[in-house]
């Protein structure tokens, strides 16, 4: 994403973390004025969220779809995603503002994804895909991060990627019970792709600049 790396919120002065909160706030309310990439539902604030989370931005995708692709219950996905923002000062603000713009409430639960508000959404399973990106490329290079921790992942993942070309894909072997969030979180923040996400299995798509 323009603007955000894998930088700690701690690490950041108030001026930047503001900067990095505005930019995160745009980004989601262009995602939400979007349709899902694969069903065609409605995207809300909470949604287009996580489509930033899990890498996703540009071809963002409703909970539901997330969640099927992710092979996991859309509540152990959302739960886990949760954890993740709690930590992230910037998307922690925009989410509670998401909560008090679609629900009047920064701090209530977001009812929009829960299974009440998706009955009229098309079945993911049924719906045919709208405007598909293409498939990504095969991977040209593996690394096996083995049990590393987030920050180490993603230290180590960064000089891998510069060692393959632009557009090209590092098949990633991350087996840290964390890696299902942090990996997609931090694709989402730096830019990257993630093309694919079978724990312990990720595929990252080196970003073209």
């Amino acid at each position: 994403m323009t603007g955000f790396d894998d930088i700690d919120d701690d690490d950041l002065s108030p001026a930047e973390l503001a900067s990095r909160t505005e930019a995160l706030r745009v980004t989601v309310a262009a995602i939400a004025a979007s349709p899902c990439r694969r069903c065609g539902g409605p995207l809300c604030g909470h949604a287009a969220l996580l489509a930033v989370l899990f890498g996703c931005k540009d071809a963002p995708r409703c909970p539901d779809c997330l969640a099927s692709e992710h092979r996991e219950p859309k509540s152990a996905m959302v739960a886990r995603a949760g954890e993740w923002i709690r930590r992230k000062d910037c998307f922690r603000h925009v989410w509670h503002e998401a909560s008090l713009r679609e629900h009047g409430n920064a701090a209530a639960a977001p009812s929009c994804l829960g299974a009440p508000t998706l009955a009229s959404r098309p079945s993911p399973t049924l719906a045919a895909p709208t405007d598909a990106p293409p498939l990504p490329p095969a991977p040209v290079a593996t690394y096996d991060a083995g049990d590393l921790g987030c920050g180490d992942l993603v230290f180590e993942l960064r000089g891998k990627l510069r060692e393959i070309g632009a557009g090209e894909v590092l098949r990633v072997l991350a087996r840290d019970p964390a890696a299902p969030v942090d990996l997609p979180a931090w694709c989402g923040l730096t830019g990257h792709t993630l093309v694919r996400a079978a724990h312990p299995e990720y595929h990252v798509q080196r970003k073209s600049t």
